[in-house]
């Protein structure tokens, strides 16, 4: 069976990569940052497992727009309520704070100020996200309540306790978590560019996928749209950066051990 079209476009991508990447360069990290790059690149792995697996929900399970609806869900089906509630989301921006972490290490070496301001806009957009996701597990507790409510003043007030979630939920600090997200990407990839920090093409991968970060998946459909787009780059940034941070790790081990 001969190889499809996808296949051999990875092939020429990896190829092209290998052609930008240098690989012969090694980054000058202290040993002791072994353990967090081999968590970094595993999160990063980790992450874009996690990729297609959210589309895939998004597309065949559209989250539903009114806060009744996901009272509805919970009832029918609590797991599909806090997949469309951004669960796997969640757990995807708890990964990314050693992956930060990780590339904070190895950029802070040629670059320690473009390093400390990546490192805490990422931070700080991973807690924005977590804030807005209030909803996520909330939303289960109000649909049970509602459930069982004794009266219709009591069902409206849960319903407009939901709607406060949801207005939180799209609201102004998932977008400023998002755009944090964004800068964090872009200053992390300017510095690895300039400095040639793991070759040229990383960084500039990773230039590509802050752009088109920059615009909040909470924007109406253009935001969904360039939301979807930019998972392309995205993962193969991240696909990039864990070898990356595995070969660094590789050459911090003796040479006897390493070929033991």
């Amino acid at each position: 069976m001969g190889d499809s079209p996808v296949v051999r476009g990875i092939e020429v991508v990896l190829m092209e990569a290998e052609a930008l990447e240098d690989v012969s360069t090694a980054v000058d990290v202290d040993a002791q940052w072994r353990p967090l790059l081999l968590i970094g690149a595993g999160a990063a792995v980790f992450v874009v497992i996690m990729i297609p697996i959210q589309a895939l929900v998004f597309i065949l399970s559209p989250p539903p727009q009114a806060v009744l609806d996901y009272f509805d869900l919970f009832q029918r089906n609590p797991l599909l309520g806090l997949l469309d509630l951004d669960v796997l989301l969640t757990i995807d921006y708890l990964a990314m704070i050693p992956f930060y972490l990780a590339l904070f290490v190895v950029i802070r070496r040629t670059a320690a100020t473009s390093a400390l301001v990546a490192l805490v806009a990422g931070l700080f957009s991973v807690v924005l996200f977590l804030f807005s996701r209030e909803a996520t597990f909330s939303m289960w507790l109000l649909s049970s309540q509602h459930a069982s409510a004794a009266s219709a003043a009591q069902e409206a007030a849960l319903v407009a306790s939901g709607q406060t979630l949801l207005t939180l939920y799209n609201g102004g600090s998932f977008g400023l978590s998002y755009i944090l997200g964004a800068i964090s990407t872009l200053i992390f990839s300017v510095a690895m560019v300039r400095h040639r920090v793991f070759g040229l093409l990383p960084g500039l991968v990773g230039i590509i996928t802050g752009v088109t970060m920059l615009v909040p998946a909470n924007l109406g459909q253009v935001g969904v749209v360039v939301a979807m787009l930019s998972l392309i780059p995205t993962a193969l940034w991240l696909i990039l950066l864990s070898r990356a941070f595995l070969r660094t790790a590789k050459a911090m081990i003796p040479p006897r051990i390493a070929s033991a």
